[in-house]
């Protein structure tokens, strides 16, 4: 694999009680699994990268037919093809909309990138600090910021068992990005070609998923046959959501069905797991997510560290590597878990939170949702939005 490339994808970022008529903020108060789920699969990636990082790939452990760290952005593009869906169909303004999603993404990205460039670099790289600075692809990893990936800095990290490769995470970043682009264009069309029309992507996703990565073709720095593998799982939520709007429900024992029927295919022909998760694995997560269940529904009490995890882990872990070489297993991701979860806890209310706010506000002003009848007694009261 070379230096430059990420790990690749088959390796591994209305509340209740709101008026109807309200603009539900990305900061309102959530009563379901959500967050929790997305907390799981941040420490998923951590979970799988670092056999990567240590230098033993050949036992990542496979999780529902995926690397461990796959299924934690599964979990990820799935609840995000929903929420944005949801945020979109809610408001149908490009500028809060646009605005919300830049200010959750990229405030935060700046924060990691400029710090890996101008703190951790300088201290890790085996060039002189001169020949650092003034290095061509020194400048150009601030492309990270607008969503060109890089995933080098000049000297920082070649001698490592995952040489080079200074946040390896942040490929997902502009295939998810696209995405956001994507579901103000699906709902250009009439209601009822949108699930059509979506269907048609997440077809084409699949296609290009199955092109040999040597083959794909990249855009903006982006591999499309890894991105492709994860918008399928956008899309099969964003169905789900537009499904959810018609009066569909999602129930456990039909998620629990759709799970036994996965592990039988991932089990007996695991050849064909990329080709069919989406049928399966967007319903699950978000039966799961969609729930409230008691402690579980408070993993963001003391922050949404999720995004944060997902940013810091690959940075952090390399720079264990650097610090103390390639310790157990277990030691290490202790404290790989230990340091990030607390710069996340800094980048959540230092930077995210505080953009959040600034969200809100920006929702408030420029949202304009079309007034609805309120909920019959009885009638379960749609779940909060997201802080995506």
């Amino acid at each position: 694999m070379a230096a430059s490339t990420p790990l690749p994808a088959s390796t591994g970022v209305p509340a209740a009680g709101v008026p109807a008529t309200a603009p539900v903020t990305a900061t309102a108060h959530r009563s379901n699994n959500l967050d929790a789920l997305r907390l799981i699969g941040a420490l998923a990636v951590i979970f799988g990268h670092a056999y990567h990082i240590v230098g033993r790939p050949f036992e990542n452990p496979v999780v529902a037919g995926y690397p461990v760290q796959t299924l934690g952005v599964v979990i990820f593009f799935a609840i995000s093809g929903y929420l944005i869906t949801a945020s979109w169909s809610r408001t149908k303004n490009p500028v809060s909309y646009f605005a919300a999603r830049s200010l959750r993404i990229f405030p935060a990205l700046a924060l990691v990138v400029l710090v890996c460039m101008f703190v951790i670099g300088p201290l890790v790289t085996v060039l002189p600090t001169g020949q650092y600075f003034d290095a061509p692809n020194f400048w150009s990893y601030l492309g990270n910021i607008i969503l060109r990936p890089q995933y080098e800095l000049p000297g920082v990290w070649g001698d490592h068992p995952y040489p080079n490769a200074v946040n390896g995470s942040l490929w997902t970043l502009p295939a998810e990005f696209f995405c956001y682009l994507l579901v103000p264009l699906v709902f250009l069309f009439p209601k009822v070609a949108r699930i059509p029309v979506i269907g048609l992507l997440l077809a084409a996703s699949v296609w290009y998923s199955m092109t040999p990565p040597l083959e794909s073709a990249v855009i903006w720095h982006s591999r499309i046959s890894d991105n492709a593998l994860m918008w399928v799982f956008f899309a099969a939520g964003a169905i789900l959501r537009l499904l959810a709007e018609r009066g569909m429900k999602f129930r456990t024992d039909v998620a629990v069905g759709l799970l036994a029927v996965y592990l039988v295919i991932a089990g007996t022909l695991p050849q064909h797991t990329t080709k069919i998760a989406w049928i399966f694995l967007p319903y699950i997560v978000l039966t799961i997510g969609l729930a409230s269940t008691p402690y579980v529904r408070r993993a963001s009490r003391y922050g949404d560290l999720s995004y944060g995890l997902y940013l810091w882990a690959f940075p952090v872990q390399q720079l264990v590597i650097d610090l103390w070489g390639v310790q157990r297993m277990s030691v290490n991701l202790v404290v790989v878990t230990a340091i990030t979860a607390l710069l996340a806890l800094v980048s959540w209310h230092v930077v995210e939170h505080p953009s959040l706010k600034l969200k809100d506000r920006v929702v408030r002003r420029y949202a304009r949702p079309r007034p609805q009848l309120a909920p019959a007694a009885g009638t379960p009261v749609e779940e909060p939005a997201a802080r995506s």
